[in-house]
C-alpha cells in the first residue's frame, strides 16, 4: 500500500454548479488554509467527488457495451469501432480515460477521508461527519472495484496526493487481492454508516445510500462467485423493497423512478453526450454506436422492453433509453432493483438447483416485461435456468453498463464472442500510463 504526504491542490474541488442532487454549493477553489474547517467544506468536497463520478459516467455506461453483440461500432469513432471489433489495443484512449477518471475520484475521496475527521465545527454533527465519510468510502469502493474489473492489478492509493496523475508518483501495481481488501473495508463502513435516505427524494436517488452500498456488495460478490454473500446482501435490500413498481419504459422516460437505487444526476451544467452518441442523424444525433441486430432478434414476441429499448427512425434502429439530445441530461442508473432480483436469482440457483425461489425472482422480471412466467418444466436443470437468466439479464440491463462484465464473470466471452484466449477477460493497462511510469509493468498477460 502506498502512503504519500498530503499536498492539496486547489483544483481538486470542481463545481457542480446548481446541481439539484446536493443543495450545498460546491467550492471551486480555496487555499489549503481555508479548507476543512467547517461542515460546509466537507459538503463541498463530497460534491467534488460526485462530480468525478458524473464525469466518468459516459465511459462507465458505454465501454461495457462496446465489445458485446448489443452494439455495432462504426467509422465515425475509430476507437469505439476497434473495441467493438474486439481489438483491445493498449493505445486506445478510452482505456486511459477509465484509468485516469477513476483515480481522480479516488484522489478526491482520499482528501475527504484525511481532512474531514479533523473538522471541529459545532454545527457539523458526528452523524453528519460519519455520513460524508461513508459516502466517500462508497465512492472509492465503487471506483476500485471498477478498476479491478477493467485491469485487475492496479496501484492502491489511500492517501491524498498533489495530483491524481499517477505517473508523477511512479507507483507500481498492487495485487488485486489487496485492492479487494480495501474495497471490502470501505464497503463495510459504507453499509454501516450510510443513511437510508436524505432530506429529499432527489438526493436519496442521487447520493449513495445504505441500499446502494448493499447493491454494490451484491454485484461484487456475484462477480467473485461468493453466492451466499450475494444472497445476504440482496436480502438487505429486498426486505425493505422487493416489488417492481415502475413500468420498464418509465425507468428511462422519467427520472429517479421508484426502482432506482443510485442514479447519476445530469443537468445543463453537468451534461452528457450519450443521447447524441446513440441517436441517428434524422433525430439530431451522430449514431457513433449502432444497435446490433443480434439483440433485436433476442426479444420474445410481446416483450415490452423492446419498444422501450430499441427505437426506429425510418429504417434506422437506435438505442432509445437515452433521448435527451438537446438538454443532454439523461440520467445514468448505476443500481436498480431489477438487477438485485436477477442477481439473487442467479446466486440462489448456483447454490442449489432446482430452486423455486430463484425461478420466482426470474419470473418477476418476465412479468413486468409482459412475458409468460416460466415453469419448472421450462428450466429442468441448471444449464437451462442459466440460459434463461442470462438472456433476461441481457435484455433487462442492456445499455446500462453491465453486458461485458456479465459475459466475463460467467465465462461466456468464448461462446458468445469467440474470444477463447483468457487474456481478454481483462483490458490492457493503458500504454501511455506505462510509457510515463514503467513501474506499472508488467502489462496484463497477452498484451505485452
Amino acid at each position: 500500500m502506498k502512503k504519500f504526504k498530503y499536498i492539496y491542490l486547489a483544483g481538486v474541488l470542481l463545481s457542480l454548479g446548481a446541481c439539484d442532487v446536493i443543495d450545498q454549493e460546491p467550492v471551486d477553489a480555496v487555499s489549503n488554509e481555508q479548507l476543512f474547517t467547517k461542515g460546509a467544506d466537507a459538503q463541498a468536497a463530497i460534491i467534488g467527488a460526485y462530480k468525478g463520478v458524473l464525469d466518468n459516467g459516459f465511459n462507465y455506461m458505454v465501454m461495457a457495451e462496446l465489445p458485446t453483440k448489443n452494439v455495432k461500432g462504426n467509422a465515425l469513432n475509430r476507437q469505439f469501432e476497434q473495441i467493438n471489433n474486439l481489438q483491445f489495443l493498449d493505445d486506445n484512449g478510452y482505456y486511459n480515460q477509465l484509468w485516469t477518471q477513476n483515480y481522480l475520484i479516488i484522489n478526491r475521496v482520499n482528501v475527504i477521508l484525511q481532512r474531514v475527521p479533523g473538522i471541529e465545527d459545532p454545527s457539523f454533527s458526528a452523524t453528519q461527519k460519519a455520513q460524508i465519510l461513508a459516502e466517500a468510502r462508497m465512492l472509492r469502493a465503487h471506483a476500485y472495484f471498477n478498476l479491478i474489473r477493467y485491469f485487475s492489478d492496479v496501484p492502491l492509493i489511500t492517501e491524498p496526493t498533489a495530483s491524481p496523475d499517477l505517473p508523477s508518483l511512479q507507483v507500481s501495481r498492487d495485487n488485486a487481492s489487496l485492492i479487494y481488501d480495501q474495497v471490502f473495508e470501505d464497503l463495510e463502513i459504507a453499509r454501516r454508516d450510510l443513511p437510508e435516505s436524505y432530506s429529499s427524494a432527489l438526493q436519496t436517488k442521487g447520493r449513495v445510500t445504505k441500499a446502494a452500498a448493499h447493491a454494490l456488495a451484491v454485484r461484487i460478490f456475484l462477480f467473485r462467485k461468493e453466492y451466499d454473500k450475494a444472497i445476504a446482501a440482496a436480502d438487505d435490500i429486498l426486505q425493505k423493497k422487493s416489488t417492481l413498481n415502475n413500468t420498464y419504459a418509465a425507468l428511462f422516460e422519467d427520472k429517479n423512478a421508484d426502482e432506482s437505487i443510485w442514479e447519476l444526476q445530469y443537468d445543463n451544467l453537468n451534461p452528457n453526450t450519450i443521447a447524441s452518441t446513440y441517436l441517428p442523424p434524422s433525430l439530431g444525433g451522430t449514431r457513433m454506436i449502432e444497435v446490433n441486430p443480434d439483440i433485436v432478434a433476442a426479444y420474445e414476441a410481446g416483450d415490452l422492453r423492446k419498444a422501450a429499448t430499441i427505437g426506429l427512425a425510418g429504417t434506422e434502429q437506435y438505442v432509445k433509453k437515452y433521448t435527451r439530445r438537446v438538454s443532454r441530461d439523461d440520467n445514468f442508473i448505476i443500481f436498480r432493483l431489477a438487477e438485485v432480483l436477477l442477481s439473487k436469482a442467479e446466486a440462489l440457483a448456483e447454490t442449489s438447483y432446482p430452486n423455486p425461489a430463484a425461478l420466482s425472482l426470474l419470473n418477476q422480471i418476465r412479468t413486468r416485461a409482459g412475458l409468460a412466467v416460466l415453469t419448472a418444466a421450462d428450466v429442468p436443470d441448471l444449464a437451462s435456468f442459466r440460459e434463461r437468466l442470462y438472456k433476461e439479464r441481457r435484455l433487462e440491463l442492456s445499455y446500462e453498463g453491465h453486458s461485458w462484465f456479465d459475459l466475463v464473470r460467467t465465462d461466456r466471452i468464448g461462446s458468445e464472442l469467440g474470444l477463447t484466449d483468457p487474456k481478454y477477460k481483462l483490458w490492457p493497462v493503458p500504454a501511455v500510463e506505462i510509457l510515463r511510469n514503467p513501474n506499472l509493468l508488467p502489462q496484463n498477460p497477452g498484451y505485452e
